[in-house]
């Protein structure tokens, strides 16, 4: 098996292989319900706010106009975490109604409470299921919707599969993803995914050829721009601003939070020497 792919890869030299965890049990779907079940989903939303993405509602509005996303539409978001990007889509972007799909019991629970906080239950619903088995029709949706969270899924055709299954012929799926830029390092990879349990991480011209080969035309498959600022943001707050709640959230354990600081440094750096990005996806169900 392995020795053979090696020899295709000696005889390829151009052919780039997307950066994987060598450790995959350690980004399990179990292991990022584990993390998102704890202190982590907690640490994420006192430096993000309510929506856990790079940009949230900012980002999430911008995404929606290149992707002509707006009233009367109705869409899904895979991977949806505790539905802020819904809720933001309906109340912000106009959208008619969501289901999100999300496999961590304790942010779809916070999410469904959120939502009927916010007085939205009757436009968005939030089911506890794997994304790759959504149970969800086919040519069902105006849209597929993802913010930063493609990059939990071990093989990423499969939710781009997916995508494209459930939203109709002339409809839209458009995400961003923390994607692979210029310059990571073997070794930067590993820690970056060990840290973060990604699985592996493509750079944007491997989500366009996926989004291409799962029958969609991509319109837009850029670098956001959004990645570097944000990490100064959220390595500011947790260091000199919200230093307090960070401390409480890991148990007022020292060690845990030297090791945050140190992840958040490590990640900032990548940011700034454009290592890591965030791409931003549009692409149409032909």
């Amino acid at each position: 098996g392995s020795s053979v792919f090696k020899e295709r890869l000696r005889l390829r030299p151009s052919h780039r292989t997307m950066k994987v965890l060598a450790d995959q049990a350690a980004a399990s779907f179990q292991a990022i319900a584990a993390n998102y079940s704890g202190p982590e989903q907690s640490i994420w939303e006192l430096v993000m706010g309510k929506e856990i993405d790079i940009g949230a509602a900012s980002s999430t509005v911008e995404l929606a106009q290149k992707a002509g996303v707006g009233p009367g539409m109705k869409g899904v978001d895979l991977n949806c975490n505790n539905g802020g990007g819904m809720r933001c889509l309906v109340r912000l972007v106009g959208v008619d109604s969501m289901i999100g799909v999300d496999l961590t019991q304790k942010v779809v629970e916070t999410g469904i409470a959120r939502t009927a906080e916010e007085g939205l239950s009757d436009k968005i619903s939030l089911i506890c299921r794997n994304s790759l088995e959504n149970g969800l029709p086919d040519s069902s949706a105006d849209f597929v919707y993802s913010k930063d969270a493609f990059c939990y899924m071990p093989e990423k055709q499969l939710i781009i599969d997916q995508a494209a299954r459930i939203v109709k012929p002339g409809g839209k799926i458009l995400f961003t993803d923390w994607i692979e830029g210029e310059g990571l390092s073997d070794e930067e990879a590993q820690r970056f995914l060990r840290l973060m349990a990604f699985p592996a991480i493509p750079t944007i011209q491997e989500y366009t050829k996926m989004l291409e080969r799962a029958g969609c035309t991509v319109k837009v498959a850029e670098n956001s721009g959004r990645y570097s600022p944000a990490m100064d943001c959220y390595t500011y707050m947790l260091k000199y601003q919200a230093v307090y709640d960070a401390k409480k959230l890991l148990g007022w354990d020292d060690k845990a939070y030297e090791k945050l600081i140190s992840d958040f440094e490590f990640m900032q750096k990548l940011a700034k020497e454009g290592k890591i990005i965030q791409g931003m996806f549009v692409a149409v169900k032909n």
